[in-house]
């Protein structure tokens, strides 16, 4: 048991080192990482293809080229529409104000003796600018990125490096797997291809799941907040689904973002109750029915636990850190459970 401990807490310090190494070149590193997680993602699909005659330089052009189509398809529908959104929010504005100054205020130094001062001119002239520009994004955009100068030089070589990184990737994945398991010793082969393989079914179903959970709650949330009558449901819904990656964050912002447009569209904090209940439902929905069945228990992520991986590794690491999170949590999940099952099996637990 003694030598297990031993090995296994060398498999934890080479984890360390890792996480270390993607401290020191977190600025390099990035494009690498996004591509290889890419890359893992699509190379079943690259497999799959290849299976079927399909020459493999061809199939990775083929998944590169419906990748960068769903891609642009997504910012071409998503764009226009939240520039749309953010005008008529824009438009509302004014009648908004009004009814905070006529009605809002009274009401609450009435009631609860709470008393604000509140110049409808006053908000339309700080909010009003800042949704209009919100407005349009393309066009706000661009003297952010001609004012950063290396920095955005630097963002944008990484962008160009990607795509280069991603096909190089999913050409030659199986390739640099084998050449990994070569350098491997001998003596810790079997051992470590049992952890790999746990790791990757931990992650492969984790990210499959997750994918399908996000789908699932997007459509949700876009038809329940159309349906109390919310002119922004499909950005809010498409928003609140799409960062359900991590774990509450979809949902704190949905609300936020859904409650504040109800306010200015209803004028009436009656008219939230509807809305906090879509995204009641939809907590309730995505913890005892989406996750469960579409994740399942089995994969031991636990959300607590993702929540903490990707703020703690995200702090130390930064981006590259945000990237790393799940795989590297799932690496040491599966080294926790292997180190218990050879502590179980050595007999120390029953004495």
């Amino acid at each position: 048991m003694l030598r297990d401990t031993q090995r296994y807490a060398m498999y934890f310090v080479a984890l360390l080192v890792i996480a270390g190494l993607a401290w020191l070149l977190g600025p390099v590193l990035s494009p690498f990482v996004g591509a290889a997680i890419f890359a893992y993602m699509c190379v079943p699909l690259v497999d799959r293809l290849a299976r079927r005659k399909v020459p493999r330089t061809v199939a990775v052009v083929i998944v590169m080229l419906l990748g960068g189509l769903i891609l642009v398809a997504l910012v071409l529908v998503l764009v226009p529409l939240i520039e749309q959104q953010v005008r008529a929010i824009a438009a509302e504005l004014p009648a908004f104000s009004d009814w905070v100054h006529g009605q809002a205020l009274p009401w609450l130094a009435t009631h609860l003796g709470i008393r604000i001062d509140f110049s409808p001119s006053h908000l339309q002239e700080k909010i009003g600018p800042l949704l209009q520009s919100g407005g349009d994004l393309v066009r706000s955009a661009v003297p952010s990125i001609t004012s950063g100068g290396i920095a955005v030089l630097g963002f944008l070589g990484s962008l160009a490096l990607f795509p280069v990184v991603l096909f190089y990737f999913l050409r030659d994945w199986n390739r640099m797997l084998a050449t990994t398991a070569d350098l491997l010793p001998r003596r810790l082969l079997a051992e470590l291809s049992d952890i790999a393989r746990e790791v990757d079914q931990v992650l492969g179903e984790f990210l499959r799941g997750q994918l399908l959970v996000m789908l699932s709650l997007a459509v949700y949330y876009t038809l329940a907040l159309w349906a109390v009558g919310l002119d922004s449901a499909l950005s809010i819904g498409l928003v609140t689904g799409l960062l359900a990656f991590v774990p509450y964050l979809g949902f704190s912002l949905g609300v936020v973002l859904a409650s504040v447009v109800g306010l200015i569209q209803f004028q009436s904090a009656l008219n939230l109750l509807p809305i906090c209940a879509v995204f009641v439902v939809g907590q309730l929905l995505e913890s005892y029915v989406l996750t469960p069945w579409l994740v399942g228990e089995r994969v031991g992520l636990h959300p607590v636990w993702v929540i903490f991986a990707i703020l703690a590794f995200g702090h130390l690491l930064g981006f590259v850190g945000v990237l790393l999170a799940v795989p590297l949590a799932a690496i040491f999940l599966v080294l926790l459970r292997h180190l218990k099952r050879k502590y179980l099996d050595s007999g120390l637990y029953r004495e």
